[in-house]
């Protein structure tokens, strides 16, 4: 959709955001959608990272992770505005980090690149609202269930004794 010429433009398509990460483009018609502040930054900085090719070596991908999580933290307000999601932000942003949390054994380089990848994929695909509600909100009642999970300490001798197991 961005070789699409609008009512005013040349004939020429416009260059790529993603050819010069360290210049900001200038504000074009994208930029009066409303989407947030933040969220057209991120969404530039999602289109260079996804850009990237895999790397062999743990402290470049190690950045490239910390990068996916901090954009991932800082998209939660907007998504819950722009998917109405009924869970306060601190929730939400706990659960996000459980998520990386939870896959921070990973030691093989293939598979952490293809998490970085998948994770940019699925960020670009909530900023876009290409998303529906219902995709958003069971990604939180699963990872939710997954927090209830680990908080719930493990039944007692007199617990499985009481249930008859």
């Amino acid at each position: 959709f961005f070789l699409a010429r609008l009512p005013g433009q040349s004939a020429a398509p416009p260059s790529s955001a993603c050819a010069e990460p360290h210049t900001r483009p200038s504000p074009g018609p994208m930029a009066s959608m409303g989407a947030g502040a933040s969220s057209g930054n991120i969404a530039l900085r999602n289109c260079v990272q996804k850009s990237l090719v895999f790397t062999p070596e743990l402290g470049k991908t190690a950045l490239r992770v910390k990068s996916l999580h901090r954009d991932c933290l800082r998209s939660v307000a907007w998504t819950k505005r722009a998917y109405t999601v009924p869970l306060p932000e601190r929730e939400m942003r706990a659960l996000v980090s459980l998520a990386f949390r939870e896959k921070s054994s990973i030691s093989d380089m293939h598979q952490i690149n293809r998490l970085i990848a998948m994770g940019r994929m699925d960020l670009e695909e909530t900023l876009m609202l290409w998303k529906g509600e219902s995709h958003i909100m069971q990604l939180f009642e699963t990872l939710a269930e997954k927090r209830d999970k680990i908080a719930e300490p493990p039944p007692t001798f007199l617990d499985t004794f009481f249930d008859g197991k």
